[in-house]
């Protein structure tokens, strides 16, 4: 987790470098300033507190998540269509 903080304290950090030489070079620092609250919105983010990950809560192996109705595999036996004769 110390690595996911570090890289997203760098990002901000070029964003921010980048933003500004964008200002300074193209645009009117004393009007668009508030473009540079995005790399520090961004660097807030990136050093909040988090917490450590619940391992009681993992699911169990072969565990299905997702929200298929019918099974994936029919029973032998089994026909979709009406017997025809």
């Amino acid at each position: 987790m110390p690595r996911d903080r570090t890289l997203g304290l760098w990002t901000a950090g070029w964003l921010a470098v980048f933003l500004l030489a964008g200002l300074v070079w193209l645009g009117d620092l004393s009007l668009q300033w508030p473009v540079l609250l995005i790399p520090l919105l961004w660097a807030l983010v990136a050093a909040r507190p988090r917490r450590p990950p619940d391992h009681r809560r993992e699911p169990q192996l072969g565990y299905r998540t997702d929200t298929v109705e019918r099974p994936a595999l029919r029973p032998p036996g089994r026909r979709d269509r009406p017997d025809r004769r």
